[in-house]
């Protein structure tokens, strides 16, 4: 039987096996510490990692009975914040939005091991929904902040993140919401936009974890995604996964988190502590598949670069970022008319109108007073019209 075979008779098929829920030994065995390593030294070198990371581990080692006063107060304050995610995630599903990676992956988590999230991103097919969406959760939850990023030159793919303190600030990263017109932005390069994610949602889930390859290198907390989405009596489509991380350009970074995985989890010695389990059937084959799109996608974008003599995307060095000239407290504008929506070139600069706020946009973190007084006289020449305040 081929490889393609084997995969294919594996399509729908749940693999045996159990897979443990992560504990502080395969954390130990990720982390390269140890055996012997205190949980302490455990939670403290997945800090180093990430916060999210330290966070899962401390959600371990508590189901194990692990836990401090100091920990079960903080694991208490980020459980509350993913409860608020699944609270904005639910009323913005009726808008339209479609999370992206956290609350997708948290569904398959086991109820005593949440899955810590540090914010909360959405998906939505375009402009209008975003402005829909994010008026609608300024008006219902009144974040204190609100930042947006161009994605393209055009502004037809923005990024609006809403953000609130954290319920500790001295200990917690904000609780912060993004939604997002483009799904999976690429590097910036020969990787392109992906603005729609795929249907099935082991595919959108896994690919938009290996999509965070162009951030950061992979750790555990990447790794643990990969078990709780391949565990035991889940149906599972390898070759449509394979299919998609050819299509969305991902088959190298796919193929890198799930051999990570694969090595966590193939641990000698049936039975014991550290001993995971099983891979799925037919997990071989699909990371025979993946290794040959990989050579075929690297040498795809090498030869892009090589056609183009740069490592970027014309234009990609210019995100813009927007710099809002509207009061929070004026948010949103339900009247605001739809033509309101757009880019407004000015001797200077370029304001984006838009049915919620308006903004300066920039391209760094320092405005000169001067740009942005034109913008302020900008704004005010606008045809009230076209404003509609």
């Amino acid at each position: 039987m081929s490889a393609h075979d084997d995969a294919q008779a594996s399509r729908h098929e749940p693999h045996p096996g159990t897979l443990p829920v992560p504990d502080l030994a395969l954390f130990r065995r990720l982390l390269d510490l140890h055996e012997d390593a205190t949980p302490y030294e455990v939670v403290t070198a997945a800090g180093r990692v990430s916060q999210a990371y330290r966070a899962l581990v401390m959600t371990a080692a508590a189901r194990e009975g692990v836990v401090g006063s100091g920990s079960a107060d903080e694991l208490r304050r980020r459980a509350e914040r993913t409860a608020f995610y699944a609270r904005v995630q639910e009323r913005c599903a009726a808008l339209g939005a479609r999370p992206l990676k956290g609350l997708s992956l948290a569904a398959w988590y086991p109820d005593d091991l949440p899955r810590p999230m540090n914010d909360l991103d959405l998906v939505v097919p375009d402009t209008a929904t975003l402005w829909r969406v994010v008026g609608a959760l300024v008006a219902e939850y009144a974040p204190q902040e609100m930042d947006l990023a161009v994605l393209d030159g055009e502004a037809r793919h923005l990024a609006v993140a809403l953000s609130w303190p954290g319920a500790d600030p001295l200990l917690d990263y904000e609780t912060r919401v993004e939604i997002l017109t483009c799904a999976l932005t690429g590097d910036e390069g020969a990787v392109p936009r992906r603005p729609v994610l795929p249907e099935d949602p082991l595919a959108a889930a896994l690919l938009a974890v290996a999509e965070e390859r162009f951030q950061r290198p992979f750790n555990g907390k990447d790794v643990v995604d990969v078990m709780m989405a391949l565990a035991p009596g889940r149906p599972l489509d390898l070759p449509l996964l394979a299919r998609a991380a050819d299509a969305y350009h991902l088959a190298p970074e796919l193929a890198e988190l799930l051999e990570l995985y694969a090595g966590a989890v193939q641990v000698p010695g049936p039975g014991s502590a550290r001993d995971p389990g099983r891979l799925p059937s037919g997990f071989h084959p699909l990371l025979a598949t993946l290794g040959e799109a990989s050579v075929r996608e690297l040498r795809r974008r090498e030869d892009w670069r090589g056609e183009r003599g740069t490592a970027t995307a014309p234009g990609a060095g210019a995100l813009r970022h927007g710099m809002r000239l509207t009061p929070l407290e004026s948010v949103p504008r339900p009247h605001r008319r739809a033509e309101a929506a757009g880019l407004h070139p000015f001797d200077g600069g370029s304001l984006l109108l838009t049915p919620v706020a308006d903004f300066l946009l920039v391209t760094g973190a320092v405005v000169d007073p001067a740009l942005y007084d034109a913008a302020r006289s900008a704004l005010a020449e606008v045809s009230p019209a076209v404003r509609g305040s």
